[in-house]
């Protein structure tokens, strides 16, 4: 079997952890004023769809944000947007505009919106991502670049059904930045999926991990895959990746295995069988261990929420 490409692999855990994008609001804004969204908990983004403005952040200088450039919050730092390079509180000054005004010539418009998962915040996703970051229009790529117009045309044009187009368009925008992020940012920080996939040996054994979780994998097997010995391969997936590859391999089965549940279609015996488990009891053990309660909870939670 072929391995699977960086983007394959972020797409797979992506959608493992069931990824949505949810578009808050979108103000046009002219004169004096400042907005700021943080303190909600969730991942958030502000898309820059004309004029300017400029974010400012703790302990970090004033940067100035233009039309196309895109803002990523993973952790929701704070931060603020100003018309300013300086601002003042609280931050609760805006002058909306809902139309061409001759009265404005300088007219900023933006789009923010927030991205979930199902396991929330935890996730190696996010936690590869730095508190701040900034895609440029003129690095972003056409791809980024024609789906932000797009955006923009959408809510603009607000046609039948533009709301649930807004935040599909969005979750595309998130995947796509952190690709971006990946392929053409520094090295990112130890301790997450992104640093390991930035290691093309240690990303082969992600690829084959990925590929197949219910595979009987060893410590061994996935050295191999990555054409280490198994003490060099321990050490160098634990300084990227932040656990050891089984610590890994358990984690990623049972988010898989919680998603199997979540759908409903599977019994519980059925589950563990597809992500590589022979015993009940132990399969049951580790489910617990990495979510905090047991499968059957879970099925127990589906059933009142009349999921299934």
């Amino acid at each position: 079997m072929d391995p699977m490409p960086v983007d394959d692999v972020l797409s797979t855990v992506l959608a493992a952890y069931n990824l949505r994008a949810r578009i808050d609001t979108n103000p046009r804004l002219c004169g004096e004023w400042q907005l700021g969204t943080s303190g909600t908990g969730n991942a958030s983004f502000h898309l820059v769809g004309e004029g300017g403005c400029y974010l400012h952040m703790v302990d970090a200088p004033v940067r100035r944000l233009e039309a196309g450039d895109l803002l990523l919050l993973p952790h929701d730092d704070w931060h603020l947007l100003s018309s300013r390079d300086s601002w003042e509180e609280p931050a609760n000054h805006l002058n909306l505009v809902t139309g061409e005004d001759p009265e404005h010539a300088a007219v900023t418009q933006l789009l923010c919106g927030h991205f979930e998962f199902d396991s929330g915040r935890r996730n190696p996703v996010l936690s590869g991502l730095p508190g701040c970051a900034i895609i440029r229009h003129a690095e972003a790529g056409e791809r980024l670049g024609h789906l932000a117009r797009l955006m923009f045309i959408e809510l603009m044009e607000r046609p039948p059904g533009y709301r649930p187009v807004l935040d599909r368009l969005a979750d595309t925008l998130f995947v796509m930045a952190v690709r971006h992020h990946v392929c053409r940012v520094g090295e990112p920080p130890a301790g997450s999926l992104m640093a390991a996939l930035a290691d093309e040996r240690i990303r082969r054994a992600l690829d084959a991990l990925h590929a197949r979780p219910e595979a009987a994998w060893t410590l061994e097997g996935l050295a191999g895959e990555a054409a280490m010995s198994r003490s060099s391969f321990a050490e160098r997936f634990h300084a990227l990746v932040g656990q050891s590859p089984i610590e890994y391999l358990t984690q990623w089965r049972m988010v898989l295995a919680e998603r199997l549940l979540r759908d409903g279609r599977e019994s519980v015996a059925g589950v563990m069988e597809q992500v590589g488990y022979a015993s009940e009891p132990a399969f049951r053990k580790a489910f617990k261990r990495v979510h905090g309660f047991g499968p059957g909870r879970l099925r127990q939670w589906m059933r009142r929420l009349g999921r299934y």
